[in-house]
């Protein structure tokens, strides 16, 4: 298992973040979480085999893959809020 960019970015945004006193934490929180969730189901969500009871099986791997989207696309949220926190 490697650690994803996701969540590097993310905690490094939300220790800057916690060290300066900034608002809007739960940007980089959030994509932390998710980040560690995806990096623990991104494997499971790739592979082609579904459990006995595939309604629920295609439910799960679309609800982790919604979770690994925002993971990716909260690294560039969270790079956009760092900009936006030191430059107004």
């Amino acid at each position: 298992m490697k650690i994803n960019l996701a969540i590097i970015i993310s905690s490094i945004v939300l220790l800057i973040g916690l060290f300066t006193g900034q608002l809007y934490l739960w940007i980089p929180a959030t994509v932390l979480v998710a980040g560690i969730i995806d990096l623990f189901t991104r494997q499971w969500v790739k592979s082609d085999r579904l459990g006995e009871a595939q309604t629920f099986s295609i439910i799960l791997k679309l609800s982790f893959a919604i979770i690994g989207f925002y993971a990716m696309v909260g690294q560039v949220l969270s790079i956009i809020l760092l900009f936006w926190w030191f430059v107004f």
